[in-house]
């Protein structure tokens, strides 16, 4: 046998044999599953069984695409019988301008960012520090190099994107500064600290000044050039003494919160990441962790929260997960994603919802954010709400037909948004965002004047051609609940047609889209 016919038999056969050999990826996926069972089974859970093409359709867009789907997308993927399916439209769908608009919104919750009082970046420097949390997220960037930027960037507000991080703190006395930026980028509030650790926290950030311009509301962030000898201390107790005359304290600092070493730094970001994904964190509230075990034995003497061991086990799997694959946001939630935890029913199988939903033996039932339940109803009718904001200078106009979830601006809202809990974003903290259902959001689905002219409009926008009652009927149950309609329900809709006087009969289907609409099952992920 000629060399030339060796090699390629050698190169066939390592081909054969790296496509036979699971992918790294899909071995991730299987490890974070057993890590799951695991947990399930210590609590003596079942998990729900797996949530139909339906259902995983429906929650996958409004967690990564922040979108109700549409009838035609939503019927071509059920009727697609790959069987990786699921798997290759999380891939797309991570890729999507949707998805870095989504998480733009969810990063100008968590770094206040809002043109008004008590935050005042004004209009420009919001547009600049939205659009840099949107291109970060299309382009992937590594949550370590972004956060090695928002910690040490100097200069205008206006053309500096990352030197918003500090301006867009209603407190900027360094004990204000260093609590924005624990509970931001660490996940603990400083007030867990005792007083003089806490001066010792705030030294890093005590050299931060902030200077106006000329150009009207605009500011350069700078590092006191003054030399001076700090004595400071990270929230665990270790002490640098930094000469400012050689070294920016800032920099210190994020050197030593993004040191592999460090337990806050990737912990903190995968409990988000899994809050953005789930509704709930893998420990909560999501921006106030218990602390890692063992890391406060000296400040403290005992540990002043406990941790449970299949949280610690978790986040301890997913840490390594996100550190290995250079800190990105995309993989991390690939992987959470793909896990049959959050591919799993939302009806427990066995024991009460709270346990279940602790443990994600089921999917948490959770009500959509404000933004994406507007736009869902946006989406329904055509018709959607107009932004704009006359104070402050300059005029702040937003086209027609911008969805809620792409908006920069904290202080541009409504009054529909107010209603369903958006969040002032005047401190950074999770719970600003208020998911609870009222009983002033069910008058407003069931009683507003402008939704339901716009709902009854949808069989007119809906249905074209003659089609046969059954499919009109399928056809509004996958528009609003993105399902189709169960028997009893295609039954006792039926029931209901046939009661009507003839004449009457299109009012059927103005009152069908009208009950969807105010169905518990609309309004929530699930």
């Amino acid at each position: 046998m000629s060399k030339t016919a060796v090699v390629v038999i050698s190169l066939l056969a390592g081909a054969f044999f790296l496509a036979a050999a699971p992918a790294p990826f899909e071995e991730q996926v299987k490890k974070l599953d057993a890590i799951m069972e695991k947990c399930w089974s210590r609590h003596g859970l079942t998990p729900a069984p797996a949530v139909d093409d339906a259902g995983f359709f429906r929650r996958l867009s409004f967690r990564v695409r922040g979108k109700l789907p549409k009838l035609r997308e939503l019927e071509s993927f059920l009727a697609d019988k790959d069987p990786d399916k699921r798997a290759k439209l999380i891939a797309r769908w991570l890729d999507s301008t949707d998805f870095a608009t989504l998480m733009a919104m969810r990063y100008a919750d968590m770094f206040r960012i809002k043109s008004e009082f008590p935050i005042n970046l004004w209009p420009n420097a919001v547009q600049c520090y939205h659009r840099y949390f949107y291109l970060l997220t299309l382009e992937d960037r590594s949550w370590k190099a972004v956060t090695q930027e928002l910690l040490t960037s100097s200069g205008s507000n206006f053309r500096v994107p990352p030197a918003n991080f500090f301006r867009a703190n209603a407190d900027r006395t360094p004990k204000g500064l260093a609590a924005g930026t624990a509970l931001a980028l660490m996940g603990f509030r400083t007030a867990a600290l005792p007083a003089d650790a806490q001066e010792r926290f705030a030294a890093f950030f005590s050299r931060i000044r902030f200077k106006s311009t000329m150009e009207w509301k605009e500011e350069i962030v700078f590092n006191d050039p003054t030399p001076a000898v700090l004595k400071c201390a990270t929230p665990d107790g270790e002490t640098f003494t930094v000469d400012t005359a050689r070294k920016d304290p800032r920099q210190v600092f994020a050197d030593w919160l993004t040191d592999e070493g460090n337990p806050f730094f990737a912990r903190a970001y995968v409990n988000r990441a899994w809050y953005w994904m789930f509704g709930s964190g893998i420990a909560n509230p999501p921006d106030d962790l218990p602390l890692p075990r063992g890391f406060w034995q000296k400040l403290f003497g005992a540990e002043p929260r406990p941790n449970d061991p299949a949280d610690e086990k978790l986040m301890a799997f997913l840490e390594e997960f996100f550190r290995e694959n250079g800190c990105s946001t995309k993989k991390l939630c690939h992987l959470i994603l793909r896990s049959r935890a959050w591919q799993s029913g939302w009806r427990p199988v066995s024991g009460t919802f709270a346990e279940n939903e602790k443990y994600f033996a089921v999917y948490p039932v959770r009500r959509l954010e404000s933004e994406l339940l507007c736009d869902a109803l946006s989406t329904l009718t055509g018709s959607y709400e107009r932004f704009f904001s006359v104070i402050p200078e300059p005029f702040t106009y937003i086209p027609r037909g911008t969805p809620s979830v792409a908006l920069a601006d904290g202080s541009m809202s409504t009054g529909t948004l107010d209603k369903f809990g958006r969040p002032s974003r005047d401190s950074g903290i999770l719970s600003e965002r208020n998911s609870t259902p009222t009983g002033a959001q069910r008058l407003h689905l069931m009683n507003s004047g402008i939704l339901y002219r716009q709902i009854t409009q949808l069989p007119r926008l809906t249905f074209r051609g003659n089609l046969s009652w059954d499919r009109q009927l399928t056809i509004a149950y996958y528009s609003v609940l993105c399902r189709a309609p169960r028997k009893e329900e295609r039954d006792a809709a039926r029931k209901y047609h046939d009661k009507l006087p003839v004449n009457q009969r299109w009012r059927f289907w103005q009152e069908l889209y009208w009950a969807l609409v105010n169905t518990t099952e609309f309004s929530c992920h699930h």
